[in-house]
């Protein structure tokens, strides 16, 4: 499991959002209209009784949690991956850029979802260069494969590159350089051909969680990204029971706060105190919270 950030969940940022949970990952979604940012769990949650009527999950929870937030700092924080998913704006993608570039860790990848705006531009008021790229999902994204990389001809680094490809890759993801100057938009047919090939995959390997064996046809010239061994498929699983019981918002506390009237676990009383003075929402499903008390572990 990996710890991502979605910022912006319009209609394509909320599909990365569960394409992601989907795939086992820790997903923290921050939106600055609050309409929109309080509407994800009910959109996930149609989503995912969608995919179950149309064969494509075998049951109605995914692996991964998705968390909502409404400050940009709290949702980048330790986060390894970072999808930006703002409108097509370069001034609001440059400002959003380069908030999230101050409040991330060291070591995250920052990505744009932009289909035409230049990465170079984007990224123009960021330090941390060599660690930002453009990486598009193709929508609808649960069930296509293929995941289209814009690197910065003059920053993004290599090692940027292969951290992104074996995130991708782990998850089943084809990612692929794109060939000439326009993006590839799939049409009704490729999707649905993307889709029954899922489905075939379901049943033949019993599940979710396998590669695909090769790409569908009639993207064009693709230049993919060699896949490498890197024999590292083994899981820490004390980190995950640990990233389990920790504060989602600090990750320094463990979580000892109910937020009330949800009841949701998942903050310490220090953050839950905190949301309550801001008049925040629950980071699960984004109710009003009323109260917040603390709980004892044995």
């Amino acid at each position: 499991m990996v710890r991502v950030a979605v910022i912006g969940v319009g209609t394509l940022g909320v599909k990365i959002a569960g394409s992601l949970a989907y795939g086992g990952h820790e997903v923290r979604v921050q939106d600055q209209n609050t309409i929109t940012l309080n509407k994800v769990s009910v959109i996930i949650n149609e989503d995912k009784r969608i995919l179950k009527e149309d064969g494509l999950i075998t049951n109605t929870n995914f692996l991964g949690e998705v968390y909502c937030f409404s400050k940009l700092e709290d949702a980048v924080r330790e986060a390894e991956f970072i999808f930006e998913c703002v409108t097509e704006d370069i001034v609001a993608k440059q400002n959003i850029f380069k908030h999230i570039s101050m409040c991330c860790s060291d070591n995250a990848i920052i990505a744009t979802s932009s289909m035409r705006l230049s990465i170079d531009q984007i990224i123009e008021n960021v330090n941390c260069k060599d660690r930002c790229l453009g990486v598009r999902f193709l929508y609808p994204v649960y069930f296509v494969p293929e995941v289209e990389l814009l690197p910065s001809r003059t920053y993004t680094s290599l090692q940027t590159l292969e951290r992104v490809r074996q995130f991708l890759e782990k998850m089943g993801r084809i990612a692929f350089f794109r060939s000439g100057n326009e993006p590839i938009v799939l049409n009704d047919q490729q999707r649905e051909a993307r889709k029954a090939a899922f489905v075939r995959q379901i049943y033949e390997n019993k599940g979710v969680n396998h590669r695909f064996a090769q790409t569908i046809p009639d993207l064009g010239a693709i230049n993919s990204v060699k896949p490498e061994n890197d024999g590292e498929n083994s899981v820490d699983q004390q980190s995950l029971i640990v990233r389990e019981k920790e504060c989602v918002i600090c990750m320094d506390h463990q979580r000892d706060c109910v937020l009330h009237p949800c009841h949701h676990l998942c903050v310490c009383i220090q953050c839950g105190r905190l949301l309550l003075k801001r008049s925040d929402s629950c980071p699960i499903c984004r109710r009003t919270i009323n109260n917040a008390f603390r709980v004892y572990h044995s």
